[in-house]
């Protein structure tokens, strides 16, 4: 892991996180493995020799950790995929805290909403207008029917707690691959763009990562913060708005039919001929049929 010797306007932004996240660090990467990876390592071991320094940051803590990466060479997805990322086309980043929700059920659909609506809030809209960025369950980030991003969580213990670690891909303009990107045959047939390609651009023009990040992380740690108090309730209505499959014919795993959207506990329901199946997170693609307009594309996640 090398240091970032970009401007990301660390001290500001902690000064925002602080308050919510007591004894958070930030930490800003040039190039890293995987920044879920690197934070989920730092748990697991009691000391860790070379560890950068970071504004506010106590060495070989458990405290909360935003990790930024402006290159990741290997960024992870769920079932093993890769994750593809470009330095000034890409905004990386990892947040690691202690969470202990009574029910994890639903945790990336509320990250996902949390940010949706920083990127677009649903109160700027006009009066029954589509929001253009949409969430396909459980993890993907989609705009004008396009992938966006993903969202990758893991828990790992932590004394007698548990450390949550979600890693979040946003694409800020067009991806340029190198040959350390694990870009391989990417523009082929059932490549990681077979979705189409989408970027923040687009709604936000010259927007950069250091941009992006401070106007999502606020909103996500409340949004974090809330889950651990309510559960994933809280967002059932604002994941509607924005839910990509809902009264679209789709296929997870051997059950194929229409989605009904997502229950109070997140979990996705499609009525089959066979009636009404409940899909739970963990392992399982969700694939729109072929008969809906969007491409078709595993759920994918980041980090």
């Amino acid at each position: 892991m090398t240091e970032s010797h970009q401007n990301w306007n660390v001290e500001t932004l902690w000064e925002q996180l602080l308050p919510l996240l007591p004894g958070i660090s930030i930490e800003v990467l040039a190039r890293t493995d995987s920044t879920n990876t690197a934070l989920l390592e730092r748990v697991r071991s009691e000391s860790r020799s070379g560890a950068p320094q970071a504004y506010g940051r106590r060495a070989h803590d458990m405290q909360p950790c935003l990790l930024v990466a402006e290159h990741q060479t290997h960024g992870r997805g769920r079932m093993g995929r890769a994750w593809l990322s470009s330095p000034g086309s890409s905004l990386t980043f990892s947040l690691a805290l202690n969470l202990q929700p009574r029910d994890w059920s639903g945790l990336s659909l509320a990250v996902g909403c949390a940010i949706a609506e920083a990127l677009e809030p649903l109160a700027g809209l006009a009066a029954g207008a589509q929001p253009r960025l949409s969430l396909k369950w459980p993890n993907d980030l989609w705009l004008d029917g396009r992938k966006l991003g993903g969202i990758l969580i893991e828990t790992v213990s932590a004394g007698e707690g548990r450390m949550v670690v979600i890693g979040v891909g946003l694409n800020i303009k067009e991806l340029v691959l190198g040959q350390d990107s694990q870009d391989g045959d990417s523009a082929s047939p059932g490549g990681p763009f077979n979705t189409g390609f989408a970027a923040l651009s687009e709604i936000h023009p010259a927007c950069t990562g250091p941009e992006i990040l401070a106007r999502i992380a606020p909103g996500l740690v409340k949004a974090l913060l809330d889950f651990e108090q309510t559960g994933f309730a809280a967002w059932e209505a604002a994941y509607a708005r924005r839910d990509l499959t809902l009264g679209r014919r789709v296929t997870a795993g051997a059950v194929e039919g229409l989605s009904e959207g997502v229950n109070a506990q997140g979990e996705l329901l499609i009525r089959s001929a066979l009636g009404l199946k409940t899909i739970s997170g963990g392992e399982v693609s969700v694939r729109l049929a072929p008969d809906a307009p969007a491409d078709q594309a595993d759920s994918q996640a980041t980090h």
